[in-house]
This record gives C-alpha cells, structure tokens and sequence, in this order.
C-alpha cells in the first residue's frame, strides 16, 4: 500500500513544484531554436545559431533582470523569435523564482530545538596506539559533537581511554558484552534498542567510525521530517561513502574544509558499501536477525530486508548527503573481511537457513533517492528503472 506523507503528498509522485517550470524554460528555449534544429527552418537563418549560442543569451538576459529585451541580446543569426515566446519565457522565470522564495519560506521552518536524531558508533578496534586510528577516532569525535544541539550521541565502547575523550566532547557512552574474547564488535540490533530506550527522538542512526558528516546531515534530515510522518512510518536512510585519503590537517568542524577536501580529493565509492543506516523509530528492528557491525554481509542484506520483507521506505540520500570516508592505510575499504571472524554474518545466516539475496540492497536498486533542486533545496524522486538482479524474487545461485 503506497503511504500517505503528513503534508499530503504521495512518495510515488513527490516532485519539487519547480519542475514545471524548469520544463516551461526548456520548450521555450527548443522554441526558439525549433527551426533551425527540427527541420522547419527558415532558409534565412544560418545553422551556426547553435544551443551554445542561446544557452549564453538567456544567461546574460536572466543576469540582467530583464533590463534588456531577450530579442535585442540575440545575434542576427537567432533573431527569429516572436514575442509570444518572450513573454512565456519571463513568465516562466517569475514563477520559478517565486517558487524558490517559497522553499526559502520553507528552510527557515526547520530549526528544532530538541535533538533530531540520536546518532551512535563503536570503535571496530579498540587499540589507540595506532597514530593513523587515533586520528581517524578523534576526527569523528569533534566532529559529530560540533552538532550538539541537534544530536544525542553514543559511543558503544569498553575502551577507557575512548571513553573519558569521547564523554570530554559530550558523548555519552554504553559498555557493550563482551563477547569472542572482546573479538565480536556490538550486535546491530542490540545498539538501535539500547538507544531507543535511552533517547526519544525522531531518528535513530548508526554511523562507522571513520564516516565525517556535514551540517547536510541535518537539513535532510530536518526535509524528510517534513515530508513524512516519522511517527508512524518506517524509513531507513542510507548511501555511498566518499573516499578521501588525504587527511592532513583536516579541521573535522569545517563544514568549508570537509566539502573542499572531499571535492579535491575523494572518490565516490561502490554501490555495496553502505557505512550508515539512519531509521525511524517505527523500523522493526526486533526482527532483524543479530548481525555485527564491522565484517561483511550486514549492510546489504539489512537494505534488501527492509525493502523486500519489511515494508519500510528505503531512500538513497547519496545525492544529498557527504559520507566523508577518513580512508587509510590499514583501514578503510575491505577492512572488515581481514578481521577474525570475518565470516561471523555469514554463520548467522546459514544458522537461519538464509539465503541473502545481497544484489536487492545495493544503493542502485534502492526506489527512492533524494536531489538537490535549482533552489537548493531537498526533494524525493523515485527511481523507475532496475536491473532484473534488483528484483527481491531474485535467487542467488550461490549460498552462504
């Protein structure tokens, strides 16, 4: 059954109002130049009026407000255009504009005074020797406090020194079982519970401990509180990561710094690793089978149960949302199948008789993704095409 969001809108059709008018700017400009591209072509005017060329003139006529005439900006080679076309052109901008105003109207709405989300991590490792973790941890630290006032956060740790740095920063911190000889990092379950019952907010994360967050973070998540009813509707938010390998004096507060390096030197990364999992209350996390953050399998089967099993909106949020990687040398991509019991998710689902189908929770085969619009703003679209290995009847030919 498709959900009904609070503001009345359908998920399926959710589309930002200016996309109408982006439309109506494009057929004026095929208008303008339908003659000379589409066959019906006045004889008169040379083929070198280019879309180049008019893409530049509406440019200048837009910069300039409408001081001149967009008929006197155009060359003699694209002079062809009749009043009518000019005039749906600046009615079209007028109501673009006035749309963004409203999404501007909308944006100073957003501001909670209580915590939006609780967001929480372990250390996979808890050895603070290595100069490279140490960094890496302390980054994440300072950076998800420098979002205080919107988060509670949790560090799942037995590590005293973690601890007292981490609760210096104003985390709070829960002990975990240990279990395996102090092997097996926290059930994944086991951490939303204790979270769920520790905090109340609207939003429940985990998040590895290597992955740095914009003031991003926030804003889609303030959007999507808008957009649905997080009380009774269950939504899992996940994405790509972004590699950066070049943490050299990273200010790990700097919304500026992080998008710069991230811009100069990351790599968006595979469509199966998936470093953060961001859920309503409402998700039922009771009936996800005890898997363990930090080695392989988790991600994806969660993805493809919540889409497949769980009658949950999953949405892509990659587009929207930087999940700034602290890449290393020692850790980073693949680290979790160099881990003792690297295959421990894997035992777990031959335990269940289970046969995850992985392919269902890749990011590509996720329905609904965010965007960014012209007016900066937030939006929901769905996707409508997949690759048959995307179908939750999908068999793997090989089992775990």
């Amino acid at each position: 059954m498709t959900k009904k969001t609070k503001t009345g809108r359908n998920p399926t059709n959710i589309q930002h109002s200016s996309t109408f008018q982006y439309m109506i700017i494009l057929i004026v400009l095929s208008v303008l130049n339908i003659s000379v591209f589409v066959g019906f072509r006045n004889p008169s005017v040379p083929l070198h009026c280019s879309p180049d060329t008019l893409l530049q003139v509406v440019s200048l006529y837009l910069g300039n407000n409408g001081q001149t005439t967009l008929r006197k900006l155009l060359p003699q080679e694209c002079s062809n255009l009749n009043e009518k076309s000019e005039v749906e052109l600046q009615s079209s901008v007028r109501q673009f504009l006035s749309s963004c105003k409203h999404s501007d109207q909308r944006k100073t709405k957003l501001v909670d005074r209580e915590p939006l989300i609780t967001l929480f991590t372990t250390f996979a490792d808890h050895f603070h020797t290595d100069a490279e973790k140490l960094s890496v941890h302390n980054n994440t630290l300072v950076n998800w406090a420098s979002f205080k006032s919107s988060v509670n956060l949790i560090l799942f740790s037995s590590d005293e020194y973690w601890n007292k740095v981490a609760q210096s920063f104003g985390w709070d911190v829960i002990k975990p079982l240990i279990e395996n000889n102090g092997t097996k990092p926290p059930v994944l379950q086991d951490m939303f519970s204790l979270a769920m019952s520790r905090y109340n907010t609207k939003w429940y994360g985990y998040v590895n401990a290597d992955i740095l967050f914009t003031r991003d973070l926030i804003l889609n998540l303030e959007t999507l509180t808008q957009i649905y009813n997080t009380s009774n509707t269950r939504i899992l938010l996940t994405g790509r990561r972004t590699n950066v390998d070049n943490l050299t004096r990273l200010d790990p507060k700097s919304d500026m710094d992080i998008n710069q390096r991230a811009k100069q030197f990351g790599q968006l990364y595979k469509e199966d690793a998936e470093d953060f999992f961001i859920t309503t209350s409402s998700f039922p996390w009771k009936r996800i089978l005890p898997v363990v953050v930090g080695r392989p399998g988790y991600d994806n089967w969660l993805v493809g149960e919540a889409r497949c099993r769980l009658n949950t909106t999953v949405i892509d949020v990659t587009r929207t949302l930087l999940a700034f990687h602290q890449t290393t040398k020692k850790g980073g991509n693949n680290e979790g199948h160099f881990h003792k019991d690297s295959d421990y998710n894997y035992n777990i689902f031959k335990k269940n008789k289970l046969i995850p189908n992985f392919l269902a929770g890749l990011t590509d085969c996720i329905v609904y993704y965010t965007y960014r619009t012209f007016c900066d703003t937030i939006e929901i679209a769905k996707r409508t095409h997949f690759g048959p290995l995307c179908d939750c009847r999908y068999k793997p030919s090989r089992r775990v």
